[in-house]
């Protein structure tokens, strides 16, 4: 199991950007390596891209957006390629499944939301999983993070 964080990136014309777009890179390069010792990874964590249209509550708020820009889609895209299952997407093909909703404009009461953490598992390791589940009630409290958990459940 790998936990990651990776970068914002934003703004989108600043060095900021081009440091993520490189981690990304590198834990693509970390991934071709590890798959061919091990097949199977589960990768999770904030992985601070919306993967689709579907991920965001107003995607065209976000089309520059270092979170949702198409070449650090097609990063993810990438990892996908490399033998790997987007958990939530595997149960829930178009159901909305917000991760993270922003501090500001009372994004959490509005359900402006989007689905930026993830569990990206080998596809090896797919039918193992049976069942995943954000659990939002740690958003819902007083002082919460922006973030809400999200599970999985292993056979």
């Amino acid at each position: 199991m790998i936990n990651i964080y990776t970068p914002n990136g934003n703004p989108v014309d600043t060095e900021k950007y081009d440091y993520k777009k490189n981690w990304m890179d590198q834990l693509i390069k970390q991934l071709k390596t590890l798959s061919k010792k091990n097949s199977n990874i589960i990768l999770a964590g904030d992985f601070n891209v919306i993967p689709a249209a579907e991920d965001v509550y107003n995607v065209k708020s976000f089309e520059d957006d270092a979170l949702y820009r198409l070449e650090i889609r097609k990063k993810f895209r990438e990892m996908l390629n490399l033998g790997f299952s987007d958990v939530y997407r595997h149960f829930n093909e178009t159901k909305e499944g917000y991760t993270f909703w922003d501090y500001m404009r009372g994004a959490w009461q509005k359900n402006n939301g989007m689905r930026i953490d993830h569990f990206l598992v080998s596809n090896s390791l797919i039918d193992q999983v049976k069942s995943i589940n954000i659990n939002k009630d740690p958003r819902g409290r007083e002082k919460p993070s922006d973030h809400t958990p999200i599970e999985i459940k292993l056979a």
